[in-house]
């Protein structure tokens, strides 16, 4: 069914904002979500110790489509707080916005974001409700955004002012984000046109898009062109969904952040790293990067939301820089850049007899953002993250691989099969003191494998673990002494969406020996 989105224009101050709900109509969570995320797999490794945001406060603003009462509402209330019911139930809502009715979009947002038995951030009780208008005037009219209550936003709408006030309330919200250190989440677009202004042009919060590609694209256009979005995909329907999904994601890494006693955890330039180095290209084998200047696919993001992926970076703990001991193969640090050529160096080995399966790092920092009577002015540092062989703490002279985006506030390694070794990731800077999050993620494995079987009388060879985007060759011998012969050359984005490459060689009498051969990235 076709759900039409809601329009509303609103009075912002003397201005005219334009918001829309991004779907209308309630909606239930998918019973596969969480096992898309890897929410699933994380719960039946942790049990009840899997954490659902519990303890951590949250906010949701919605885009009301009436005004006497606003519908904003997961259910009735307010004005001031009122207990949930039903799939609420334990819960406490705080009506911000003045009494309010049921809004169905807010109900679908609820979810994904925090209901009980669907929500990922199931566990928190303490949730902040909004209408957008009324956080964009709190936001943008004073001479600083207040403190909102709530460590984790959501915001489900999209809109525009115009494009002098656009790039001033991005700023307050990036102000907010950094001062207070709050995780918000906010979707594209459901459309693959461009990008509205609000909020999706953010540098700090989470951009969320889908897995389908069915959202804004072109990057940003809204106080600062070219950065990439969206941060993260979600295989949903709708980015309304995509964002609380998001946020219940970070809700629930803050709280095993606060367990951590370590401060430097719960930063938002950490937390989100940890998701960024998290997100799975497994159902995106057409994830690429398509030069060092572009730190994401440039439709995909980082990859595909992964919580468990991102929790057990998280519980790997902290290691800080060193040029001289190693880390281990996967952990974070939050740390401040250093303009010096060596910059902040970070190695790590892939033992004997393994690979990498796959190898992903993010580091994010934030903008300066200076507030001057609601007039923000703004200056981004440049970061890069590269990834380099090493040998006794001695790194090779070419980076393998680099990202070096001049305008973005992310970069993005990501690749297959690192071959056993030592290597080096280092953050460099054009500046000093900059406070950043790093994360990474080396995923041990075998490699790539061929293994052979037997289906109606022929023989199959199923190779495994492959890099979707490097070239492969079958060769065959009779006998080990006699020249290998190829087969078959191949990638496997080329020929089939999927990681595994299942093969019927030309032989068909006697003994046969096969062999995959590539190019090692090392």
């Amino acid at each position: 069914m076709v759900i039409p989105q809601v329009l509303q224009t609103f009075s912002f101050s003397r201005l005219c904002v334009v918001a829309v709900l991004l779907l209308a109509a309630q909606m239930g969570v998918r019973a596969d979500v969480r096992g898309d995320i890897g929410y699933t797999q994380l719960a039946a490794e942790l049990g009840s110790a899997v954490p659902t945001g519990a303890g951590i406060v949250l906010m949701q603003s919605e885009a009301n489509d009436q005004t006497s009462p606003p519908n904003y509402l997961p259910q009735d209330g307010g004005p001031g707080s009122f207990a949930g019911a039903g799939s609420y139930t334990g819960k406490t809502f705080y009506a911000e916005s003045g009494a309010g009715v049921v809004l169905s979009h807010a109900q679908s947002v609820a979810s994904f974001y925090y209901a009980n038995g669907t929500g990922i951030a199931q566990g928190a009780t303490e949730i902040h409700n909004y209408t957008a208008l009324d956080f964009l005037n709190r936001l943008y009219s004073g001479s600083a955004p207040p403190v909102f209550p709530g460590r984790v936003q959501n915001h489900s709408w999209i809109g525009s002012t115009d494009a002098a006030t656009d790039p001033q309330i991005l700023r307050a919200l990036d102000f907010l984000i950094n001062r207070d250190g709050v995780l918000a989440a906010v979707p594209l677009n459901n459309s693959t046109g461009a990008m509205p202004a609000l909020l999706g042009n953010n540098y700090h919060a989470l951009t969320a898009g889908l897995r389908s590609g069915q959202h804004s694209q072109g990057g940003t256009n809204t106080d600062g062109s070219g950065r990439m979005k969206p941060d993260l995909v979600v295989n949903e329907s709708e980015t309304s969904y995509a964002a609380p999904a998001t946020a219940g994601t970070a809700a629930a890494l803050l709280q095993s952040a606060v367990a951590l006693s370590n401060t430097n955890a719960e930063k938002p330039q950490v937390i989100k790293a940890q998701m960024l180095a998290g997100a799975s290209k497994k159902n995106l084998p057409q994830w690429v990067r398509l030069a060092d200047t572009a730190p994401y696919d440039a439709v995909f993001g980082a990859g595909e939301l992964n919580i468990r992926n991102a929790y057990y970076i998280q519980q790997a703990g902290q290691h800080p820089a060193s040029s001289s001991a190693e880390s281990p193969s996967r952990g974070w640090d939050y740390a401040t850049s250093t303009s010096n050529a060596s910059g902040r160096r970070y190695f790590f080995s892939i033992p004997a007899g393994r690979y990498a399966t796959t190898f992903s790092a993010a580091v994010t920092w934030h903008r300066t953002v200076v507030g001057i009577t609601g007039s923000y002015t703004s200056t981004l540092s440049d970061l890069n993250l590269k990834l380099y062989a090493s040998t006794s703490f001695t790194p090779g002279s070419t980076a393998l691989y680099s990202s070096t985006s001049s305008v973005d506030n992310v970069e993005h390694l990501f690749c297959y099969n690192l071959p056993p070794g030592q290597y080096m990731l280092v953050v460099t800077a054009n500046s000093n003191s900059r406070a950043y999050g790093l994360a990474w993620d080396a995923q041990l494995g075998n490699g790539p494998a061929v293994v052979p079987r037997v289906s109606g009388g022929q023989v199959l060879l199923d190779v495994s673990s492959l890099d979707p985007r490097a070239s492969y060759t079958l060769e065959s011998s009779p006998d080990l002494l006699t020249p290998w012969t190829v087969e078959q050359a191949f990638r496997t984005a080329d020929t089939t969406p999927s990681f595994t490459y299942t093969f019927q060689p030309t032989q068909t009498a006697g003994s046969y020996f096969y062999r995959l051969r590539w190019t090692p990235v090392r």
